[in-house]
């Protein structure tokens, strides 16, 4: 290969990259305000609003999103995947509360309020991840991450801990 074609493909690929890495990150972000099943938002509130009225449960991502290697994982493996986000989008209520090294990617208003429900909720570290019920309330259990985790994996502890919900409602979970 010339050096000029092999100059080409390193910029194109680089370029590639860059692309798709802007992509990526532009579909994680999660919305600052209002609420979506299946999708992240920052919004507690709004979260809660809406899982009161649809009657789904809160998952709530504690999170270091730009520097915790596990939280990464499980963004990169369970997430990110569809597997995950079709589940996501008809049974939960996504709730992302982040304590990164960039402060920028946390909008000043929610600061206090994520210690406060870090402090409510005994996080000791990252990720956590907090279920609750409709009510936004009700602790209906905890998962963590896991090494060899995959969306199926993670989904069926999910639905161990939602199992006593769904008893009581009549439903599947």
């Amino acid at each position: 290969m010339s050096p000029l074609t092999s100059s080409v493909m390193k910029h194109a690929m680089a370029s590639l990259a860059f692309l798709l890495a802007g992509t990526t990150l532009a579909a994680d972000k999660p919305a600052v305000t209002g609420a979506v099943p299946g999708q992240w938002t920052m919004d507690f509130e709004a979260a809660g609003k809406v899982a009161a009225e649809k009657k789904l449960p809160i998952f709530i991502n504690f999170t270091g999103s730009d520097w915790c290697g596990w939280c990464k994982l499980m963004d990169k493996s369970v997430f990110s995947q569809p597997a995950w986000q079709a589940y996501a989008k008809d049974h939960l209520m996504l709730v992302w509360i982040d304590f990164p090294n960039d402060k920028s990617l946390v909008p000043e208003k929610f600061v206090a309020r994520n210690r406060a429900l870090a402090e409510r909720f005994g996080v000791e570290g990252y990720p956590t991840y907090i279920i609750l019920d409709d009510d936004g309330k009700t602790r209906l259990g905890q998962l963590g991450a896991d090494r060899g985790i995959n969306p199926e994996r993670f989904i069926a502890q999910l639905k161990a801990v939602l199992k006593n919900r769904a008893a009581e409602a009549g439903e599947k979970p």
